[in-house]
């Protein structure tokens, strides 16, 4: 049975998450993209597959439908920041790629996340 430390430390740990995420999606504001284009340009940069993901593969990653992610590509191509491609192995295979301006807005946004990753990182501690 928890404890009623595990429990403060439990809400605690929930309140972190959510001003977490209000946090990024304030920084998102401030570099001009909605939460979901900031995370479209991540689940981009840090898939694995070679050449980019697919509408399919990012929908997936971002735990939303096939149309929802291709209506966030189209608003994010539209601003310069993602492009799509077609895969030289496979014609019917579109990929999507970070435009320079997307990686520089990306990188900017990881640096701020990774600081405040860090700062709230003894709060992950004492629930492990």
């Amino acid at each position: 049975m928890p404890t009623d430390a595990q429990y403060e430390r439990l809400l605690a740990f929930r309140v972190a998450l959510r001003r977490f995420d209000q946090w990024s999606r304030r920084a998102a504001e401030e570099h001009g993209l909605t939460h979901a284009q900031h995370q479209l340009l991540l689940a981009v940069r840090g898939s694995r597959t070679e050449g980019g993901p697919t509408i399919g593969e990012v929908a997936e990653a971002l735990l939303v439908r096939h149309h929802t992610a291709t209506e966030l590509v189209d608003r994010t191509q539209q601003l310069g920041m993602v492009v799509r491609t077609r895969s030289a192995e496979d014609a019917r295979r579109v990929q999507l790629t970070l435009t320079a301006h997307g990686q520089d807005v990306l990188t900017d946004l990881t640096e701020v996340h990774v600081e405040e990753l860090r700062r709230l990182g003894p709060l992950l501690e004492p629930l492990a």
